[in-house]
């Protein structure tokens, strides 16, 4: 009789030891099928310190978010009744004029505004992901961006063909009852944007004096922020150019008259808190100029220019 208890305490235990042994092997198979699913938001070469067990704590954070909101949704009645009526208490507080508005201004808080621009500075890398809700507006430049899925979780407002001399005017886009648009008029089409990335490429400012380039550029910025008046807004200026590729292909614009307009940019962000993305620099070479082997003809970008480009994005994320 003995034997045949001991025995039966022995298959406890043995089913208890497989049961524990199958939730661990169960748990890190989650956690190695989540962690295989963060490493794909993440763009290629970007440093991160992320382990095994940083997936298991990553998918605990995330069961345990799930659970805290659901409970939180299904607070009782009764918890809310008591929380009205605590709030509908009223104090009395006996004494002359000038003592309660002398206590009435000391409980005065100043909330301050919140900073909504200026030049965003270098963090942590984020993945595309974490981009969701975010808008890419502008010519070759962001089409391109699209075409090479970067940032795949955004949005995109882009077309080609498209000059600053008509970016306000001309209608080359449809919405989604057929009538034709502008750009700026398709970029409101789209909902949920918290953030508006404006990227365009230097062709425009081969054959536009300065101030004709930034009195459109300007309208055409002021005009997206109309349609997006709660999103952050990030402007990127004019990158660099291979001057020796250009005048091959038949462009006049040098590098000086970038910065120039840049300088313009700069100041209308600063004035209108707009985020300023300070890129240009990582695109000039020893020379000032955009290195040939990242332009295709001298102020389009090869691929590789595109990962650094993306890279900086990730990098310098300010909401």
């Amino acid at each position: 009789r003995n034997a045949i208890v001991r025995t039966k305490k022995y298959g406890k235990l043995v089913r208890l030891l497989a049961i524990f042994i199958s939730v661990v092997i169960v748990a890190g198979g989650i956690a190695y099928a989540w962690q295989q699913y963060e490493e794909k938001k993440y763009p290629e070469g970007t440093e991160r310190d992320y382990s095994l067990p940083n997936a298991f704590l990553s998918f605990a954070r995330l069961v345990t978010d799930f659970i805290n909101q659901n409970k939180e949704e299904e607070a009782p009645d009764n918890e809310i009744k008591e929380t009205d009526d605590k709030e509908e208490d009223v104090i009395i507080v006996v004494g002359d004029d000038d003592t309660q508005q002398s206590g009435s201004e000391e409980k005065e808080i100043e909330i301050e505004p919140e900073i909504r621009g200026g030049i965003v500075k270098k963090g942590a890398a984020e993945g595309y992901y974490s981009f969701e809700g975010s808008l890419f507006v502008g010519d070759y430049f962001a089409a391109q961006a699209d075409i090479n899925e970067y940032f795949q979780y955004s949005e995109y407002a882009a077309i080609t063909g498209l000059d600053m001399n008509t970016i306000l005017t001309k209608k080359a886009l449809k919405n989604s009852e057929g009538e034709s648009i502008t750009l700026s008029q398709y970029s409101g089409t789209f909902e949920n944007i918290e953030a508006v990335y404006i990227v365009f490429f230097a062709e425009s400012v081969s054959w536009m004096d300065c101030p004709t380039f930034v009195k459109k550029y300007t309208a055409f910025v002021e005009e997206v922020m109309a349609q997006h008046p709660e999103a952050h807004i990030y402007v990127q200026p004019i990158l660099p150019i291979n001057e020796e590729k250009a005048v091959k292909r038949g462009y006049s614009v040098t590098n000086e008259k970038i910065d120039q307009i840049n300088s313009y940019i700069y100041e209308f962000a600063e004035e209108n808190n707009i985020w300023i993305l300070d890129i240009a620099g990582i695109f000039k070479g020893k020379d000032g100029e955009l290195p040939p082997e990242l332009t295709t003809n001298g102020i389009r970008l090869e691929k590789a220019a595109y990962d650094m480009w993306a890279e900086y994005i990730t990098t310098h994320k300010a909401h």
